[in-house]
């Protein structure tokens, strides 16, 4: 018995590849470009590239097969922000993936996302493209509406003096076709005023910081420190005597600045960034962030600037003067994971880490407080509010005239999908959440329905057909095969027409539709299932009856039955213990088969009756090319399929023990 649910087992595992290899095909060769079926008339260039992009569709089919099936690595984000002063956060974007992002007002801002610079227009809720480069960026800064520099790997810089965009005096975008400009790029058909700067350097580049329109400076690997004094346009390198990399700068005035890196590395200035001096802090953890408490921006040169800096396993670092000399306050006792950015507007900041990590603060550091992002994650029953955990990479912070507090906070993770073999068939590109979520939440309705269709349908199809098989050519039998003919010939959306004008238009007696309130379980409204399970039932009782009468009336014919009865032996125990035993190892089959196909089948009945479960489902993610969606619900089909035919080997092997060593 072992070596034969072993071979099965083997059989299983070799047919689910195939049947694997099969969708994933059928999926790829649908006419059309996917990516621009889902966007529609409206779907930019922009747009339709990076959800290819998602969709992995700029990768090689055996690639994404590869992935898709076994796993793959992808990248998450998210963007939150608060209104008022980190009380409440909401999640305001996913798509695109932006970092480092900078605000001039609680409305306007930029970031970066790859190899590409975004603005915001509405605060963070949707990001226009203005430009792509062909190295990726790491971070980027405004000091005002128009001034801009965004730098990246390769010594890549890029330099705006016109907020990124060529406007037109109304504020509409310039278009490229007729338009004079000078500096610009012609992307999308828009305008970009984004300049690519010579840097003198192929290092990688940090951060960036702004001490006026004039004077900036950009960190970057193995103690790199770049300094401009005309806005960006030029730049020269500092000696800073370290090599260790650079991750943050931060200005307090033109003259006095602040460098954190690796193994806690901190240079200060006093003098413009023209020579940099060592300040021991007495840590060897990676500080990640730095910035300046200030109230106003001082007018001249000031030695006692506060600043805070954070890094690894939760290091929090303040200074009253400079830079000069530190002190480790306990900001939050609980805090062991990496910090990994601060940000002060006036005495208004915010400090962001691993672990959904945000703490505010409204005093200059004198007081922390730990805030809680919560976001909604729809689960296979009911939506949830839960607490995110997500690293929180970068921020930005905006006080307003009137003294409104803006923040923002944003991830970028890169995580392991395990792929279908692991129950993970990625996200829905319709309805943005995960495959198995979405298909988790229709899975049950379309399991009643199927349940309740199989209990009422097969035990009675085949006890009827056991019947007539036995009692061949009498009235009874030939009124049973015509009513199964009857039944199999009507087309289940005929079937379910019929009832709901008789049962629902005539007799009112159930509702034309099985809408579910979301949330809800069908039976809490039971009479919804009715008129489905009646249509189901009609098709599956008639294939079944046909079928085990065919058997029995066959294994009847036999020598060994007909053996038996001459032998004298009552016409019960000839059926039970000959007739019946024979006669249902086919039935099995057909039985297993039809299983298959009450979850398959569900597309039409679900369709007719607006039942929301996996048939609908389908029907929805092939009419919207949910690529992701169709696969999985189109592999679930095939496993529910093959599943059901290894129990009726098992049956078989259960019923005739001859089969257990063939």
């Amino acid at each position: 018995m072992l070596r034969f649910i072993t071979v099965r087992l083997g059989l299983i595992v070799i047919t689910l590849f195939v049947v694997s290899v099969v969708i994933f095909g059928v999926t790829e060769l649908l006419p059309g470009d996917a990516a621009q079926i889902m966007m529609g008339l409206y779907g930019t260039d922009d747009n339709i590239k990076y959800l290819r992009e998602q969709m992995g569709l700029d990768r090689p089919a055996p690639e994404r097969f590869a992935t898709w099936l076994v796993g793959w690595t992808k990248r998450e984000g998210a963007l939150f922000r608060t209104s008022d002063g980190g009380a409440t956060w909401k999640r305001v974007s996913q798509n695109p993936i932006v970092t480092s992002p900078t605000f001039v007002s609680s409305k306007l801002g930029w970031a970066v996302s790859r190899n590409r610079i975004y603005n915001t227009e509405d605060g963070g809720v949707q990001w226009i493209r203005q430009i792509e480069v062909e190295h990726p960026l790491t971070a980027i800064e405004f000091i005002d509406d128009k001034s801009g520099i965004a730098i990246g790997e390769e010594g890549t810089i890029y330099r705006t003096g016109a907020g990124g965009v060529a406007l037109e005096e109304d504020g509409q975008r310039v278009e490229c076709e007729g338009a004079v400009a000078v500096n610009v790029v012609c992307q999308d058909g828009v305008l970009s005023t984004w300049a690519p700067v010579e840097s003198g350097t192929t290092s990688a580049l940090t951060d960036l910081a702004f001490a006026d329109s004039n004077r900036l400076w950009i960190t970057g690997e193995k103690g790199l420190i770049l300094r401009s004094t005309d806005g960006g346009l030029s730049w020269d390198r500092a000696d800073t005597g370290v090599d260790a990399t650079l991750f943050s700068v931060a200005f307090a005035n033109a003259e006095q600045g602040i460098v954190v890196g690796e193994s806690g590395t901190i240079l200060v200035t006093v003098d413009g960034g023209r020579t940099w001096h060592s300040s021991d802090a007495g840590i060897t953890s990676t500080l990640n962030a730095v910035d300046f408490v200030l109230d106003a921006a001082p007018e001249g040169f000031d030695h006692h600037a506060e600043a805070w800096a954070v890094g690894d396993g939760g290091t929090a670092l303040y200074s009253a003067d400079g830079g000069v000399t530190w002190a480790s306050p306990t900001i939050d006792t609980s805090l062991k994971s990496a910090l990994h950015a601060v940000s002060f507007d006036g005495a208004d900041g915010v400090i962001a880490g691993s672990k959904g990590t945000v703490l505010t603060t409204s005093d200059g550091g004198a007081f922390w407080s730990r805030q809680a992002i919560f976001e909604d994650r729809r689960g296979t029953n009911t939506d949830q509010r839960v607490l995110t955990v997500r690293p929180l990479n970068d921020l930005a912070i905006h006080v307003s005239e009137s003294g409104d507090v803006s923040s923002w906070v944003a991830s970028d993770d890169t995580v392991w999908r395990s792929g279908a073999l692991g129950g993970d068939f990625g996200d829905s590109l319709l309805q943005r959440r995960p495959v198995t979520d979405v298909i988790g939440h229709r899975l049950l309705p379309s399991i009643y329905l199927a349940a309740f269709a199989f209990l009422i349908a097969v035990p009675p199809a085949i006890l009827v057909g056991t019947w007539a098989g036995v009692r061949p050519n009498t009235i009874g039998d030939r009124i049973i095969s015509a009513v199964g003919m009857v039944g199999i010939s009507l087309p289940e959306f005929v079937t379910g027409v019929l009832l709901m004008v008789i049962f629902s238009s005539q007799l009112g007696w159930l509702p034309t539709t099985s809408v579910i309130p979301r949330g809800e379980s069908p039976l809490t409204s039971p009479e919804i299932l009715v008129l489905p399970t009646l249509t189901l039932t009609g098709v599956v009782f008639a294939y079944i009856m046909r079928m085990t009468r065919a058997n029995v009336n066959e294994v009847m014919e036999s020598p060994y039955v007909r053996t038996a009865i001459l032998k004298g032996l009552p016409m019960r125990k000839v059926i039970f213990r000959h007739v019946v035993p024979n006669a249902m190892l086919p039935t099995i089959s057909i039985v297993a088969t039809m299983t298959g196909w009450l979850l398959a089948g569900l597309i039409i009945v679900e369709n007719v009756f607006a039942y929301p479960g996996l048939g609908q489902l389908l029907l929805i993610s092939i009419q919207t090319r949910d690529v992701p969606l169709l696969q999985a619900l189109s592999l679930v089909i095939a496993v529910t399929y093959t599943v059901s035919t290894l129990l009726a080997d098992l049956s078989y092997a259960v019923l005739d023990p001859r089969i257990r060593y063939a």
